[in-house]
């Protein structure tokens, strides 16, 4: 594998572009400081501030630089970096894009003096156990070329938190400012967890297509009568064949539709009912519209896209070790996360210029991944990254526009006339 100076200085090159987009209407300070974590995330490939000043390889002493990012960790970010990443992230989407909403965690099993730790559950473990740590609520999406997904909205939270107020409260917080940021309509995906009226409501209210996997416990009014949602369901068996992606793998399933209307204000909806993906056959409601077998086929494979988010998370917790961060207050937790969903969102960029970009197909390349036939490509982009940027002899010091006061000011003795 060959590596050169060029690759180098043109991966280099466009990560300081990328961080200059996002940090062209703050202050030099700011500008350094987001270029240093963005930059020191991809080269090392991990969270960890002691990584990261390894990464910058700055002539300062190791320790100094760690202090320099953890101060800056616990100052308020210039909310103009997050609109300017949401630019961004909408020139890749399009219009109309396609959103997952989902919950994950973070857990901190053997911490201690973590600000407002909280008992969350561990989602990675088979039992499900109960572990200290911390929620995390995301909101990616779907490039409109790779369907590569790009997160709008991630934030960690706490019950413990002072006036927190719940998880729900936290989503449509969310829910509100990706809506603002997408300047239209999108199609928002949300799992069981998300079967609520005030969601439905929400939703409506807010003009926004939705599809929602609904929970047994739900109640439709179809024909004149209220049924449970088990009901409908068993009273169909799926008229329709069709395959998606389920559980790693291709799979013939089959299924119906009906219109129904949800206790949410008696709304008019759609209810798909999908048979032979699992023993529980699944149940979708859309407030998209729903012509013939086509348009319930894709309202299907847009809601199994979701294992594009879950496979965000287990990218964020894999390849940079996102649960082992060492900042303690929640305030710098949330600032570094911001820092790597920068560093992913360059990544995501990246690859949707892949194929098209000489560039983003040398990173590919550099991962030197033996398969070829795969659906999520940031791990091979991230990895050729990192193998490019490990031939660089310095950091990115040089680079950076640093204006310097004179260290002293002469003063000048005008001559009264």
């Amino acid at each position: 594998m060959n590596y050169s100076t060029t690759d180098t200085y043109q991966i280099k090159r466009k990560i300081l572009n990328f961080t200059g987009k996002l940090t062209k209407k703050t202050g030099q300070v700011t500008r350094k400081f987001t270029s240093d974590m963005v930059y020191g995330i991809i080269k090392s490939k991990n969270i960890l501030l002691s990584k990261i000043s390894d990464a910058l390889k700055e002539s300062t002493k190791k320790k100094n630089t760690i202090e320099r990012l953890s101060i800056n960790l616990e100052k308020d970010l210039d909310p103009s970096i997050d609109r300017e990443y949401c630019k961004l992230v909408n020139e890749a989407i399009g219009e109309n894009p396609v959103i997952m909403v989902d919950d994950s965690d973070v857990i901190k099993p053997h911490g201690y003096k973590f600000e407002c730790l909280d008992k969350v559950r561990d989602g990675s473990s088979k039992e499900k156990k109960i572990e200290k740590g911390y929620m995390v609520t995301e909101m990616v999406a779907l490039t409109k070329e790779k369907k590569n997904p790009l997160s709008l909205f991630s934030h960690i939270h706490s019950s413990k938190e002072k006036d927190y107020k719940s998880a729900n409260a936290i989503t449509f917080e969310g829910l509100d400012k990706v809506i603002e940021s997408i300047k239209g309509k999108g199609t928002f995906i949300f799992d069981r967890g998300y079967d609520m009226n005030d969601m439905f409501n929400y939703m409506h209210e807010k003009n926004q297509d939705y599809v929602i996997r609904l929970t047994e416990k739900r109640k439709l009014f179809h024909k004149g009568k209220w049924f449970k949602s088990t009901v409908l369901r068993d009273s169909r068996k799926g008229k329709i064949k069709t395959n998606c992606y389920f559980d790693k793998e291709i799979r013939d399933c089959y299924i119906s539709h009906l219109n129904v209307k949800i206790t949410a204000s008696k709304r008019n909806i759609s209810l798909i009912l999908v048979y032979g993906l699992s023993d529980t056959p699944m149940m979708l409601a859309t407030n998209k519209v729903i012509r013939g077998k086509d348009d319930a086929i894709r309202i299907l494979r847009l809601y199994m896209s979701r294992w594009r988010v879950e496979e965000y998370f287990r990218f964020k917790k894999t390849q940079y070790n996102f649960e082992d961060f060492r900042v303690r207050s929640l305030k710098s937790i949330n600032n570094l996360n911001k820092m790597l969903t920068y560093a992913i969102g360059f990544i995501g960029l990246m690859q949707e210029m892949h194929k098209r970009n000489k560039l983003a197909n040398k990173m590919i390349k550099n991962a030197r991944g033996l398969r070829t036939d795969i659906l999520f490509y940031y791990y091979q982009m991230s990895e050729g990254i990192k193998n490019t940027l490990d031939y660089a002899r310095t950091g990115i010091r040089e680079w950076q526009k640093i204006e310097r006061r004179p260290r002293f000011q002469q003063l000048m003795l005008v001559p009264i006339t």
